[in-house]
């Protein structure tokens, strides 16, 4: 899931005048008639022009609300209005910003990078001004009498100010503005960095033994070399498949390096910054000051969760580890005594081959991408209540994009919008998220502003008479990230701040990792496949052994995900700011908790992005939201996967409210009682 800080520019708004169609397939369809959701033409000089003026708005905005007179200061004209404004704010800039992930145009990304370095640093400002400070605190001092949702909107804008500052002398102030200034050039130039990132691989066709042909079809060519880029859809098959362990050491060490030495400065200099930010207002840490807006709290309570959570796998992982070492000693013909990092998806993938049965490339031939995008969508309307609708011809950003209107069933009202982009291109977004591009929320006119949201994936490419076919796990990738979508435009919450996944961090991810559920049960995936040639379904033999080489190394990847939360904790709970080697601190935790070691030589934190932004503090939220949504699932399970009075429970309960009410409370009104993580246990077939 990602949020982006600011707001989309829209030529073209909603109220546009739309016809119904039947395709071929006897599926509804919009065709643009006038106009569409959002706008995509602009140039880099109309990208920096319209950031400009949207700036220039909002701090004469601001201006009015700072200077409000005392006889007029009410919670409407000052904390209401503020909301507004920034809203609006956000609402114009970005779509701009959003060029940065997905732009084929350099330019186009340069100028929206620009763009969202400028959205931050304003906010930046705007959270550190005493004269709007003083305002809304008098209005919290008047005490007005207000509902439960503008009662948290006042505390919640005050709290946002003491976070960034206001409390502090104006030295202080200054030195943390310059600070939190610094943090945005820092975390842009990684993601940039990042995204523009390329060390192609050229290999030979012995180098690529072991690798399906629709694979090695799919790849350029330079003379009689293949070339393999670092993006996912080339580097995890390569990793799982490929016979040559040279070759693969040779492409895991590129990704290993990705961001380069540069990236890895960057990062160690955020996590001094935040020291320094995290002291000035008194907190010990970093994760002290992050955790305390969150589930969890504080830092003592995510090390005890993660200390129980590896005690309980710890043991499952050397089991998973000795198993792996049995089929290296096989196939190298001698003993073997440790496991490599090139070696570990490889043997892993042997394991479910030899022990299982599931060869994850014939799978993916029941899984094209459009047979999976219409079963996942058919469960999503009818357990949702809701309908998609492709807006055929809107405008989009690239070729492949595709866009969609989204209605409760029964009505032809159009309430949200989301776009889809799904395969990997040159200074693309790198991994697969959830976007927010327009937030839900209530209107001064009482009219409901409609949420647009946008997934970015980067799945196989379909490559002549071929189709995109998805690996299982790519589809619950899929599910997962269509889950953030829903999350994103089912909204109700009234104002943007608290719209969608405005949630606490560490619940973020549980809504959509309850809807992966869905590709682990027989009835799911009979919706979802069918083989790309003649459309039967996954059979009952192959459904089986999938499902039974779901906890297949849980032990392995369940550690894995323990290291990189224990990683993420280790990094923001230093109590100097002493600069460290994260390459050194990387590779301890690593092998300590993984049990296998890392690959010398390479800087994985480089490229994760999470810990320099986004998830900083708060790695471990994917596995805290994972016992919660096991346990929120309990109620399908026991109601019927397919029920849709279970469906709108969920909607109505988890993904309408957004950050409106407190996770706890809305996991409890759904379930009907206290959540508990016995469902999770069981799920990953560990005892509790």
């Amino acid at each position: 899931m990602k949020r982006l800080g600011g707001i989309l520019f829209v030529v073209a708004l909603f109220g546009a005048l739309f016809y119904y169609k039947k395709n071929q397939q006897n599926t509804n369809e919009i065709k643009e008639s006038n106009k569409s959701p959002l706008s995509w033409k602009q140039t880099p000089e109309e990208i920096s022009e319209l950031c400009n003026q949207a700036k220039q708005l909002l701090l004469t905005q601001l201006e009015s609300i700072a200077n409000t007179p005392a006889n007029g200061q009410n919670f409407d004209s000052t904390i209401k209005e503020f909301e507004s404004v920034t809203s609006n704010f956000v609402f114009v800039t970005d779509p701009l910003t959003f060029h940065k992930y997905v732009s084929p145009d350099q330019k186009l990304r340069n100028a929206a990078d620009e763009c969202e370095k400028s959205v931050s640093k304003i906010f930046v400002d705007i959270f550190t001004r005493k004269d709007l400070y003083d305002v809304f605190s008098n209005i919290k001092e008047l005490k007005p009498k207000l509902d439960k949702i503008d009662q948290k909107l006042l505390d919640e804008t005050i709290d946002g100010y003491l976070r960034n500052g206001l409390a502090l002398d104006d030295n202080k102030r200054k030195e943390f503005i310059k600070m939190n200034k610094r943090l945005v050039d820092l975390t842009a130039q990684f993601r940039t960095r990042l995204n523009e990132w390329k060390d192609p691989t050229k290999l030979t066709r012995a180098e690529l033994e072991g690798m399906p042909e629709d694979f090695i079809k799919g790849l350029k060519k330079d003379g009689d070399h293949f070339i393999l880029t670092l993006k996912y859809p080339h580097i995890y098959p390569f990793l799982q498949d490929a016979k040559d362990a040279n070759a693969r050491k040779k492409l895991m060490t590129k990704f290993l390096k990705r961001g380069g030495t540069k990236n890895r400065d960057l990062l160690q200099e955020a996590v001094q910054i935040r020291f320094d930010l995290a002291k000035l207002l008194g907190y010990p840490t970093h994760a002290a000051f992050k955790l305390s807006k969150k589930m969890a709290k504080n830092p003592e309570t995510v090390q005890a969760f993660l200390t129980s959570v590896r005690a309980k796998l710890q043991q499952k992982g050397k089991q998973d580890i000795a198993e792996l070492l049995k089929l290296k000693s096989k196939d190298i013909g001698k003993k073997a005594s440790s496991l490599k990092p090139w070696e570990r998806s490889y043997y892993a993938n042997q394991l479910k081959k030899t022990k299982y049965q599931v060869d994850n490339q014939k799978i993916k031939e029941y899984f094209p991408l459009e047979k999976v995008l219409s079963g996942m969508f058919e469960i999503y309307q009818n357990m949702l209540g809701v309908k998609f609708v492709e807006i055929v011809d809107a405008p989009k950003w690239h070729n492949t994009v595709k866009a969609y209107a989204v209605m409760d069933q029964g009505s032809d009202d159009i309430r949200s919008y989301f776009y889809m982009d799904l395969f990997p291109r040159d200074g693309k977004y790198g991994h697969a998220a959830a976007f927010t591009l327009i937030s839900g929320r209530t209107m001064k006119d009482g009219s409901y502003k409609k949420p647009v949201s946008a997934i970015v994936a980067n799945f196989n490419a379909p490559v002549g008479d071929n189709p995109s076919l998805l690996l299982h796990s790519q589809v619950e990738t899929l599910f997962h990230e269509f889950g953030h979508i829903m999350h994103q435009i089912l909204t109700t919450a009234s104002y943007a701040s608290f719209s969608g996944t405005s949630v606490k961090r560490d619940f973020v991810e549980a809504p959509s990792q309850m809807l992966e559920n869905w590709v682990w049960k027989k009835e799911g995936l009979a919706k979802i496949s069918a083989h790309y040639k003649d459309g039967n379904p996954l059979p009952d033999d192959l459904v089986n052994k999938l499902l039974a080489a779901k906890n297949a190394n849980i032990g392995i990847r369940y550690l894995r995900q323990l290291f990189y939360a224990s990683f993420d904790m280790a990094l923001y709970t230093r109590t100097t700011r002493e600069r460290f080697d994260t390459s050194k601190l990387y590779r301890k935790l690593e092998k300590e908790i993984t049990m296998i070691a890392g690959l010398e030589g390479t800087f994985p934190e480089a490229s994760f992005g999470h810990v320099m932004s986004g998830y900083d503090a708060g790695y471990y939220g994917y596995l805290w939201s994972e016992v919660y949504a096991a346990d929120m699932f309990t109620r399908f399970e026991k109601e019927g996967l397919f029920n849709p009075e279970t469906g709108r429970a969920y909607r109505k309960w988890i993904l309408e409210p957004g950050g409106t009410e407190d996770p706890f409370e809305l996991i409890t009104k759904f379930l009907g009682r206290m959540p508990n993580q016995t469902a999770f246990f069981e799920s990953i077939g560990v005892a509790n």
